[in-house]
């Protein structure tokens, strides 16, 4: 891979330039987001995702999430520093809340050479909202940084015995959020599990899942040998968005070793498993 290159996917960013734009090859590479973490009363946290067959070494994220004068206001973006674009030189995330947008820049290397984002289906960055009523709010493609800043995923792609910078446009999946300010929120429609937050994370992360229904709930942490870590709830629980934090013990209330653990919730006929990751 070329110095040049890289300056030229980090010049797409700052004064947008002519690349070599391209189909995407293989599976469709998608842009979408996971579900919302409800558990605080008016706020929301909203994963959000990166499919990618290839690696990625910038993206150009930007999004929409109301309208002026709206109830909804984004307070951060966040990427964790350990995940998939942890190792990335700039992670630019431009708000405006009056008009309800903002526009976010992932560029692998700018000043030095870093590693592309590795494929994968997992999360890259969070979006953290306080939300003042019950409206539904659709997370979209803003249309007003066309043509500057279009959704955009960028490659150095082996072309022809070389490498070419290739940017294309992903698909994308558009998201929702609605919850009340008071606390009082609509039930869920199916059971779900959103996952924990932070990840990775030291020395404290929280669960979120949901139940549609009053269920029997358990939910479980295992080390990556699949050895019985923690059980963190097994009772009775109301139906609604739920969460439950995990402080980084095993069942004797001795700290575990850093490293990647599963967790299995298990609600009625529901069961999934996720994974996540403790560092010291």
């Amino acid at each position: 891979m070329k110095r040049t290159m890289t300056v030229a996917v980090f010049v797409f960013f700052v004064v947008p330039a002519l690349l070599l734009a391209a189909s995407d090859p293989g599976n469709k590479d998608v842009l979408k987001f996971g579900t919302p973490d409800l558990s605080v009363p008016g706020k929301a946290i909203v994963p959000i995702i990166a499919i990618n067959d290839e690696p990625v070494t910038a993206m150009s994220i930007p999004l929409k999430f109301g309208s002026a004068g709206d109830a909804i206001t984004l307070d951060k973006v966040e990427f964790p520093a350990e995940g998939r674009v942890g190792e990335f030189d700039f992670k630019i995330a431009n708000k405006d809340n009056e008009k309800k947008t903002v526009l976010i820049g992932l560029v692998s290397s700018g000043f030095s050479m870093k590693p592309a984002m590795e494929t994968g289906n997992d999360v890259i960055g969070y979006l953290h909202f306080t939300i003042g009523d019950n409206k539904e709010y659709t997370i979209d493609i803003d249309p007003s940084r066309a043509p500057q800043h279009t959704l955009t995923f960028i490659e150095n792609r082996d072309v022809n015995g070389g490498k070419e910078v290739v940017d294309f446009q992903p698909g994308f999946e558009k998201g929702t959020i609605s919850l009340s300010s008071a606390g009082v929120k609509a039930l869920p429609t199916a059971y779900a599990l959103s996952g924990n937050f932070p990840n990775p994370f030291n020395p404290r992360t929280r669960i979120a899942f949901a139940l549609p229904k009053t269920s029997k709930v358990s939910l479980e942490i295992y080390n990556i040998l699949g050895q019985k870590v923690r059980t963190l709830l097994n009772e009775n629980m109301e139906a609604g968005y739920q969460s439950v934090e995990w402080d980084g013990t095993d069942d004797g209330g001795a700290g575990v070793s850093s490293g990647v653990y599963l967790y299995k919730l298990k609600a009625n006929e529901f069961s999934r498993v996720a994974k996540m990751t403790f560092l010291k």
